[in-house]
C-alpha cells in the first residue's frame, strides 16, 4: 500500500510501531519513544498512557513503561476483559496524580437509595468516606450529579422516601431547595458539595452520561479546605469533565452495564 494512501491511518500506524518496539525491548521511557518515533514528549506520553490504560503496559518505580502479557495472550486467542472498576481506578489515579495531589478522586454508584463509593484514587483516603461506604445522595456532589439526571418519577420517589437529615448548617433539608440545586446542576453540567456533610469538605462531581438515558455513576474530586469552593472548581472541573468523557467512551467500547 502506498504511504500516502487515504486508507492509511497514520496515528494507528504509529501505535503499531510503538507496540512492535515494546515487544522487542520490553521496557521503554517517554524520552526513548519520542526519539524513536520523532514525536514530541507530550505525544509520546499520550501514546504510552493510552497503552497503560488499556492494560498493555505498566509503569515501574522509575516511570518506565513495561510490556505486560496482554499482547501474548491476544496472540494465543485470549482477550483479557478488564473489570470496570479496575479500568476506572486507572483513570482516577491518573487524574489525581496530575491534578488533585491534595485531595481524592472518586467513582460513586447510585444504588437506588444512596451513593456507594466504588473506586477511589490511590493518592489519599478519607477514612469516613472510603470505598464501600455510602453517603446520602441529596447532600453529596456525587449524589446530586446523578439525581439531576434521574427520570422525574424516580426522583420524586427518592425525595418522598428520603428523610433529609441536616449534617451541618449548610445541608439541604427541603425538597424545594434540592430541586432548585438539581436544576442548577442540569444547567451547568456539574454538582458541588460545599460543607454539607462536613464543613471543611468540598466536592465537585460530574455524571457519567452514556446517552442511553440511564444514569448510574458519577466521578468527583474532593478536598478538605476552608473558604470558598472556587479553587476546587477552577483546578478540577475541566480535568474531571475530560476524564468522565474518556470513561464513558470506555463504557461504550467494552459494553459495560
Amino acid at each position: 500500500m502506498a504511504r500516502n494512501s487515504t486508507a492509511l491511518v497514520q496515528t494507528f500506524e504509529k501505535g503499531l510501531q510503538l507496540l512492535e518496539y515494546l515487544v522487542e525491548h520490553k521496557v521503554v521511557s517517554v524520552t526513548s519513544i519520542a526519539k524513536l518515533m520523532g514525536i514530541q514528549k507530550s505525544a509520546s506520553y499520550r501514546f504510552l498512557n493510552t497503552l497503560r490504560l488499556h492494560g498493555y503496559v505498566e509503569q515501574d518505580q522509575h516511570n518506565n513503561y513495561i510490556l505486560t502479557d496482554k499482547v501474548s495472550k491476544m496472540g494465543n486467542g485470549i482477550v483479557p476483559r478488564m473489570e470496570f472498576r479496575h479500568i476506572v481506578s486507572r483513570f482516577l489515579d491518573e487524574l489525581a496524580k496530575r491534578n488533585c495531589k491534595d485531595g481524592i478522586c472518586n467513582l460513586g454508584k447510585w444504588n437506588g437509595k444512596e451513593i456507594v463509593y466504588e473506586v477511589q484514587s490511590a493518592n489519599f483516603e478519607y477514612v469516613q468516606y472510603s470505598v464501600g461506604r455510602t453517603v446520602p445522595a441529596y447532600c453529596s456532589a456525587l449524589g446530586k450529579a446523578i439525581l439531576a439526571h434521574l427520570p422525574e418519577a424516580a426522583l420524586a420517589t427518592y425525595i418522598q422516601r428520603t428523610p433529609m437529615e441536616g449534617f451541618t448548617e449548610k445541608t439541604c433539608t427541603t425538597e424545594e431547595r434540592l430541586r432548585a440545586e438539581l436544576q442548577e446542576v442540569r444547567e451547568r453540567g456539574y454538582a458541588i458539595m460545599d460543607g454539607e456533610l462536613y464543613l471543611p469538605l468540598k466536592g465537585l462531581a460530574v455524571p457519567l452520561l452514556s446517552g442511553d438515558g440511564r444514569i448510574k455513576y458519577a466521578i468527583s474530586a474532593t478536598r478538605t479546605q476552608y473558604g470558598p469552593i472556587d479553587s476546587l472548581i477552577e483546578d478540577m472541573l475541566v480535568p474531571l469533565q475530560e476524564t468522565a468523557h474518556d470513561i464513558v467512551e470506555y463504557i461504550k467500547f467494552y459494553h459495560f452495564d
